[in-house]
């Protein structure tokens, strides 16, 4: 199952929707979407930090029982202000160890497919270590049924037009 969790660096959201507007509207100027207001933008050099310390525990070797991704260049999806890769999932000791390697960064994490914002204090340890707390949802493509005017909020601060949100280069909706 495919599942979408988002990183970027910015101040932490007061709630879920105000995350979600926050992570799309990164997203958009990150060049992310089909018709995003600019190019695909090369990462950030925290951005690229965080990436290269998640691959580093969680390899994007397809082969490698550690990795959770669910293509081989999870590298890719960082661009700008923002990593938003695909997982399978959902697995909970991975979306906990990832939202604490978020944290150590600075950064904010926003579970797509449950549409939360994911904090430290979600993250409980175990015996085997880090484990996410609360719902999870679906997979990122088909997500819990909520009411969430994030995406569309991003566009309006955007000035852009109302639309379906399509990853670039990939020709999926987005969550």
């Amino acid at each position: 199952m495919r599942y979408r969790i988002g990183f970027w660096i910015g101040p932490a959201p007061v709630d879920d929707e105000s995350a979600c507007a926050d992570l799309h509207m990164h997203l958009h100027t990150a060049g992310q979407f089909v018709g995003s207001p600019t190019p695909p933008l090369p990462p950030n050099p925290r951005i690229v930090r965080f990436t290269a310390d998640v691959l580093e525990e969680f390899p994007a070797d397809l082969a490698d029982p550690r990795s959770p991704w669910r293509d081989a260049d999870a590298a890719e999806a960082a661009h700008g202000q923002t990593f938003a890769p695909v997982l399978f999932g959902p697995d909970r000791k991975v979306i906990g160890r990832l939202t604490q390697l978020a944290h150590e960064h600075g950064l904010q994490t926003f579970d797509l497919a449950a549409h939360r914002l994911l904090r430290l204090e979600d993250v409980v340890e175990w015996e085997d270590g880090p484990w996410i707390t609360g719902p999870l949802g679906g997979s990122w493509d088909e997500p819990e049924a909520f009411a969430c005017r994030g995406p569309e909020i991003a566009r309006e601060r955007l000035g852009l037009t109302p639309s379906a949100h399509v990853l670039a280069g990939t020709g999926e909706d987005s969550p």
